[in-house]
């Protein structure tokens, strides 16, 4: 074949292989057209058919060969993705693992070499016979590729890992990003190096593999105060960890006390979840940490000191840290909420003596979907996000809620479940009111109930939770939600 039709086929062939390459950008699936080694290969076949004669440094001979050479080699390639890679992709059989497949390549081009260069007149066989020198030389320098060739083999044959998994081998560990003849390719979580590990030293390591979507372990341990009592320690654990977006219910996670320590009570604490690695591991448990902490600070307890301490330095709240609202404070954030505008100030003073401030952290369910409840709350700071549950167990974002807003009112009226989940974005602080707090006032004022009533359905109709109707049924809908208040605060109102 003269260079000019060489020219012409190699232009060709590689503007095919860039379109298909390009098409992978369309079917992300499928495996990625080889452009590289087929490119080179034909282009040196298609220099190879230069007239360039016999000289001293290079014959037409020697050319041809190399240019052969270089043809089967594109030509083995091209086959491979043809005939396993877009089969194996299309789920047409099993491929075989990818460093078989690289082996048998190596193998392959191995005997096409030694086929082509004997036709062309190379005693390949003669030469390193009779070189015992060459022989040695070879035999000496085989030794550690062959180990890591033969090791790669087994990893691949035993299924140790696959792409995508995490492993730790020794001290290293990160995700499985590849795995060639010589060597296995680690993306490693925390720096996000690639590690790059002789299979050899793989394959006499011991491996620690977690697979990709499999339930991840992550144990930590807690010290509580003497003076909290441990069931309900374990209790208030278990409550924080399972209102975690990431935990997972099933496995499903535990809480024990492990040990009586000189300053604390020490609590294992077992989660699961499908975050995998080392930073998402840290992460989960950081933030889990910093959960508890806000739960504990709720209930009046917290973190205890070490006892070698002697006196711990007092902790002082900023003086602009709504923790610390006086009753004036309570008294205007209850009155800016639409729920209280009937409450005189008499009133209003008696129902900020009761009510507490919360806060809670990033991240931490202030409420949750299918639990029932018995408190509103009223956003003083922070931002936080309301969702829902689809029948199809999709997570549904319904709306954001900031400074001054209120949620959680029907368990004021009714013992019904929680419609929704409500989820702190950031830290937030929330002004709680409970249903033993309104007790008071109602049994002073029983004409406040009806009045509460009325408010809270006006609250559904804006929120969208109740269509408007006619006046017939607001009525309805209004007596219902007076009966089921009745009930729950002791009262009894004639009609």
């Amino acid at each position: 074949m003269t260079f000019e039709l060489r020219l012409l086929a190699t232009l060709l062939i590689s503007l095919m292989l860039m379109a298909l390459r390009q098409l992978n950008r369309i079917r992300a699936k499928w495996p990625k057209a080889p452009l590289v080694l087929p490119a080179c290969g034909l282009v040196v076949w298609m220099m190879s058919a230069l007239p360039i004669g016999d000289t001293w440094l290079i014959s037409q001979m020697m050319l041809s060969t190399v240019g052969h050479i270089a043809l089967s080699y594109a030509t083995l390639r091209v086959g491979s993705w043809l005939l396993i890679e877009i089969p194996g992709t299309l789920g047409l059989w099993h491929p075989p693992p990818k460093i078989v497949r690289d082996l048998g390549q190596l193998i392959l081009a191995s005997i096409l070499t030694i086929v082509i260069l004997q036709q062309a007149g190379v005693k390949l066989v003669g030469l390193i016979t009779t070189s015992a020198l060459l022989t040695g030389a070879l035999a000496f320098a085989a030794q550690e590729p062959l180990k890591d060739i033969f090791g790669g083999v087994s990893l691949q044959v035993d299924r140790a890992f696959k792409e995508g998994d995490w492993i730790q081998i020794g001290d290293d560990s990160g995700t499985v990003i590849g795995l060639s003849l010589m060597n296995t390719y680690l993306r490693n979580n925390v720096d996000g190096c690639t590690l790059i590990i002789p299979n050899d030293t793989v394959a006499q390591s011991t491996i620690r593999r977690m697979e990709t979507d499999h339930p991840y372990g992550n144990y930590f341990e807690v010290g509580l105060d003497y003076g909290f009592p441990p069931s309900q320690a374990v209790g208030l654990l278990l409550r924080v960890v399972k209102s975690h977006a990431s935990v997972l219910s099933k496995p499903p996670a535990k809480a024990w006390v492990t040990s009586f320590d000189d300053s604390r009570i020490s609590y294992g604490i077992q989660v699961w979840h499908k975050d995998f690695g080392d930073i998402e591991r840290k992460r989960i448990r950081g933030e889990l940490l910093e959960q508890i902490w806000y739960a504990l600070e709720r209930i009046g307890q917290s973190i205890p000191f070490i006892v070698r301490m002697g006196s711990p330095n007092p902790q002082f709240l900023a003086k602009d840290d709504p923790m610390r609202a006086d009753n004036q404070h309570k008294i205007n954030w209850l009155a800016s909420n639409a729920l209280f505008t009937d409450l005189n100030q008499e009133q209003l003073e008696s129902l900020a003596t009761n009510t507490r401030c919360v806060r809670f952290a990033k991240g931490e369910a202030v409420v949750r979907q299918g639990e029932t409840g018995d408190c509103l709350y009223q956003v003083i700071t922070g931002m936080l996000e309301v969702s829902r549950t689809t029948k199809q167990g999709q997570m549904q974002t319904i709306t954001k809620l900031g400074v001054n807003e209120i949620f959680g009112e029907m368990a004021l009226c009714s013992n019904q479940p929680r419609n929704a989940t409500v989820r702190a974005l950031k830290e937030s602080v929330l002004l709680e009111v409970e249903r033993r707090d309104l007790q008071p006032l109602i049994d002073q004022d029983q004409t406040l109930l009806e009045k509460l009533a009325r408010l809270i359905h006006l609250r559904q109709i804006e929120l969208g939770e109740l269509n408007k109707g006619n006046r017939e049924s607001n009525n309805l809908s209004i007596n219902r939600l007076i009966r089921s208040m009745q009930r729950l605060y002791n009262v009894f109102l004639g009609n």
